[in-house]
């Protein structure tokens, strides 16, 4: 059977004069059968019209065939929870398992020790960085520096859905999208862990994922009404190469069995 890969992208023009640049709005992508295509990119409209962050000046519906023998069947990662009482509190547990997993990647030697505690201590600038990003930062725990091509727009996961998935919802579902996206960036190569806030400003909930720790879901980690949001891919140059894992993240057709 034939699929179809649907991506939604809307922004705004934010800003005066020279200082006037695109905003991102809302954002979504499917792989659907033939006949849920026309409901699913109308319901895409729909959340992209009717998304808290404002009207959006631009709609983009991306529409393109994928073939069933491309695509990739993965086993979702297994999901903990994690309640703070602070988003402060949450955050720090964040960083804490980004380090613990990083630190795994690494022998035990002086010299390597003190890089490591380097980028426990520029993490949170990291984070902070990817703030006005599209997509993600592909930051290498090798050599400590970022891979995107275009540190701008970053690193995006794309072609991606929940196996068997049938529903039609103008809603964002967090939960659901993340675990697939999640899913396929811990199966990229080279690909150590992700740490992801949404820049939803009414949703505070982030992750720490990985095929070690799994899907761990941090249940506050920003204030509520906050836009800012970002995304880090850690990867490691000594396993793979950075251009297989960003052709595995851009361009691998994947569906993740969630149940």
């Amino acid at each position: 059977m034939d699929y179809y890969s649907l991506k939604m992208r809307a922004s705004q023009q934010v800003g005066e004069g020279d200082q006037k640049h695109e905003q991102h709005i809302s954002g979504a992508e499917r792989i659907v059968s033939r006949d849920a295509v026309e409901a699913v990119c109308s319901a895409m409209a729909h959340r992209a019209m009717t998304h808290s962050k404002g009207d959006p000046d631009f709609i983009n519906i991306k529409i393109e065939k994928v073939c069933e023998k491309d695509i990739q069947i993965l086993k979702a990662l297994p999901v903990t929870r994690i309640d703070v009482d602070t988003w402060q509190q949450g955050l720090d547990k964040a960083f804490e398992l980004i380090n613990e997993a990083v630190f795994s990647c690494h022998p035990r030697e002086g010299g390597d020790l003190s890089s490591l505690m380097n980028f426990a201590r520029k993490l949170p600038e990291l984070l902070q960085a990817t703030f006005p990003m599209r997509g993600a930062m592909l930051y290498d725990i090798a050599t400590g520096t970022r891979l995107e091509p275009d540190q701008q727009r970053g690193v995006r996961a794309t072609y991606m859905d929940a196996l068997h998935s049938s529903t039609v919802d103008s809603c964002k579902n967090h939960f659901n999208e993340a675990i697939v996206l999640a899913t396929k960036v811990a199966n990229a190569p080279g690909m150590v862990a992700e740490l992801c806030i949404s820049d939803d400003p009414n949703y505070i909930t982030g992750y720490v994922a990985s095929k070690e720790l799994g899907y761990v879901r941090i249940m506050k980690m920003k204030e509520m009404g906050d836009e800012n949001g970002g995304r880090i891919f850690l990867f490691d140059s000594r396993k793979a190469k950075a251009e297989d894992c960003i052709e595995f993240l851009q361009k691998k057709k994947v569906l993740v069995e969630t149940e």
